[in-house]
């Protein structure tokens, strides 16, 4: 956290002061160009001093090593089963979870317990137990993980995940002690360059109040030293769909840590992931085909994500429904328009 803000104050400098100044009506957008679960990683992999995790493919030749002499029933169709209808029974396979000590997020409890992780630049007590199922299977992890790619690479193509932020009561970004956060989803496409693929600022995304009115919501915050910290969002739902098919995130005490300019902004977008959504957008997204060209055995992983829940627990059993998380956030400034709200004015 220290190093953010000392980078941030020093790209303020850098600038001559422009990001510090006052956005023209204390407002101004964000949209989401880039998001996908934090994962630190280390070139030899020493968070994952057992090695990575066998995805369906290798699980299936260890359960069945003579397919031919079985019907599909009692093999294939059995798998598929298992991965739409989860258990947290055991299962016959290692599973490796993260053991290094650093990760990164936010301390979402406001304690340091011995579960948590360090962040790289000191933070301790930061909770991410997403990262510890995640970290040590091939597919999340970058830059050629097949979720790491096709997963971030959906926020930007398709206009169904289309979320943003407008900061309003803005006097400064670098430093103000109050501003108003609203999450919307927007309707447009994205701007681009002549490529095509570089996000350009400056373009402008209308308020989807047709499908996307269930999902607007508001907090306060405050910046210091071009840092934007939120107070957290009971639920937050994000929309993401891959490979075409409508899906959902639910994020519960979603908060935002965000390092601003004027024409940008990045950092951590961190709450209690609802499991069973987690994993449902999983599998949805992503048929056992896709996952395992990312070693990621479904099935293991919801025993995990389950074993691992650490937060909202269910008032009958007890157990949690929610995980710790956090996710990488890029976005690009646009300006939003509401069309409902104009209508309304006199």
């Amino acid at each position: 956290m220290q190093r953010t803000r000392a980078l941030a104050s020093a790209l303020l400098l850098a600038a001559g002061g422009a990001a510090a100044e006052a956005p023209p009506g204390g407002e101004v957008g964000y949209v989401f160009t880039d998001l996908f679960w934090s994962v630190y990683q280390t070139g030899d992999a020493s968070e994952c001093p057992q090695g990575f995790n066998d995805g369906p493919r290798e699980q299936f030749a260890a359960l069945y090593p003579e397919p031919a002499r079985l019907d599909v029933a009692t093999t294939q169709l059995a798998q598929e089963i298992a991965t739409w209808h989860p258990t947290t029974e055991p299962e016959g396979f290692p599973f490796y979870t993260v053991e290094g000590p650093y990760a990164y997020g936010l301390d979402l409890d406001g304690k340091t317990s011995p579960d948590d992780f360090e962040h790289p630049d000191g933070t301790p007590g930061i909770d991410n137990a997403v990262y510890r199922a995640v970290g040590c299977i091939i597919g999340f992890r970058g830059p050629d993980g097949v979720e790491h790619i096709f997963q971030s690479k959906a926020i930007k193509d398709e206009a169904y995940n289309r979320m943003m932020i407008n900061l309003t009561g803005v006097d400064s970004l670098a430093d103000d002690d109050s501003v108003t956060v609203t999450v919307y989803r927007g309707r447009d496409e994205l701007l681009t360059d002549a490529t095509g693929e570089n996000i350009m600022p400056g373009g402008t995304q209308r308020v989807d109040r047709r499908w996307g009115e269930p999902l607007i919501r508001e907090t306060s915050g405050r910046i210091e030293g071009g840092i934007l910290t939120t107070e957290p969002i009971g639920e937050l739902v994000i929309p993401w769909q891959n490979l075409q098919v409508p899906s959902i995130h639910r994020i519960r005490d979603a908060r935002f840590e965000l390092r601003l300019d004027s024409t940008g902004a990045e950092g951590l977008l961190a709450g209690y992931a609802d499991v069973d959504t987690w994993y449902y957008q999983l599998i949805r997204n992503d048929s056992t085909h896709h996952l395992a060209n990312g070693q990621i055995s479904a099935i293991s992983l919801y025993k995990a994500l389950r074993r691992l829940a650490d937060a909202h627990p269910d008032p009958g059993s007890g157990e949690n429904t929610a995980i710790s998380t956090a996710l990488d956030v890029r976005m690009t400034q646009v300006y939003i328009v509401d069309e409902a709200s104009q209508a309304a004015s006199p």
